[in-house]
């Protein structure tokens, strides 16, 4: 085993002795990034829901708060006619 205990300890030293890999420096920004991305990806998502929530709410209180009860107009009303047509005044 002490040949193994000397090979390890020598893989370690030259791991610690070795330079560090670039791309670690960056990964810490990466990793930051990907943090503030899903929290902004949450609170999308929590909105959208709140939205949704208050949306069936106004829709189910709308329909349940009782109106007042239809009533069918007395004149049709023609799309475009005037009230002051000689026609309507003449009561036609």
């Amino acid at each position: 085993m002490s040949d193994l205990d000397q090979l390890l300890g020598q893989v370690a030293a030259q791991m610690r002795n070795a330079a560090a890999d670039p791309r670690l420096e960056r990964l810490e920004d990466a990793v930051m990034a990907g943090v503030v991305s899903r929290r902004e990806r949450a609170v999308a998502r929590r909105s959208l829901a709140l939205a949704g929530i208050v949306a069936v709410g106004i829709g189910w209180i709308g329909s349940v708060v009782p109106s007042s009860p239809a009533q069918a107009a007395s004149r049709p009303a023609i799309i475009g006619m005037s009230d002051y047509a000689p026609s309507r005044l003449l009561g036609q």
